[in-house]
């Protein structure tokens, strides 16, 4: 299977030196895999891929005229974000659903996930990150998700409007959550929360922390991405405190 199987670019690196990816981007299953057994329904759920952040990455990468990269595949299938070490990076259960199609996988199994899914896409991500190296001095990494308003297993709904994730880079973390304060006051905004980057962020970790590279980890509340508009809508306040805080560190 070719790279363009498992990801997707968008845009051109422009005058602004940032750069965007989306890990669980897309709920797509290939065929063959009929669907991991599962209805369709809970392949439109928050357990096959991040609702509304594809559009919200198209979104932001379009305004700051930048470039961006999406994984091409659902997060059941291998997740990208996930280290191979922990249960959840091929999940059997996911938020309480039964993955019949990821029980009793052989060591065979496994890699072939990893092969011709997961490594693809992490290779394809690490050049693009050195091509914002080579572009920008610089350049702000910023990795997108969206989070359910409440788990399945949980009991309590989940009360921020937009999680900041942190773990190697808490300056640029807190200058975005004071810039999202002025920008859009309304929200509730987590500080490692929903979870929190100081105990995994694969992606990050992988790519990012050898680096010591500028970077944000944000997570938007899926309700307020139900949609392109109200994806352009948290666009919007988004770009604005993102390049508020751009604005800070170049002065």
């Amino acid at each position: 299977m070719s790279f363009d199987n498992v990801f997707d670019t968008f845009g051109a690196f422009g005058e602004t030196p940032i750069f965007f990816f989306c890990d669980h981007a897309t709920a797509t299953i290939p065929r063959e895999y009929h669907a991991l057994g599962l209805d369709e329904r809970y392949l439109r759920t928050h357990i096959a891929h991040d609702i509304g952040a594809k559009d919200l990455t198209l979104s932001l990468a379009a305004t700051f005229k930048a470039r961006a990269i999406c994984s091409d595949f659902s997060r059941l299938l291998v997740d990208p974000n996930r280290s191979m070490d922990r249960a959840d990076h091929i999940p059997e259960v996911s938020d309480g659903i039964e993955v019949p199609g990821n029980k009793g996988l052989s060591a065979t199994d496994r890699e072939e996930r990893i092969t011709r899914f997961f490594e693809p896409y992490h290779l394809a991500l690490a050049e693009e990150i050195d091509a914002a190296r080579r572009a920008f001095d610089d350049p702000l990494l910023v990795s997108v998700h969206s989070f359910t308003p409440r788990l399945h297993v949980a009991h309590e709904d989940r009360p921020w409007h937009l999680g900041v994730l942190w773990a190697h880079d808490e300056p640029t973390a807190r200058g975005f959550i004071k810039a999202a304060g002025v920008h859009a006051p309304h929200l509730r905004v987590g500080d490692n929360e929903p979870y929190d980057a100081r105990g995994f962020n694969y992606t990050v970790d992988r790519h990012i922390k050898p680096l010591g590279a500028r970077h944000l980890t944000l997570e938007v509340r899926q309700d307020l991405l139900q949609d392109e508009t109200s994806a352009q809508d948290m666009s919007r306040l988004l770009a604005a405190a993102i390049g508020d805080l751009m604005e800070r560190e170049t002065v």
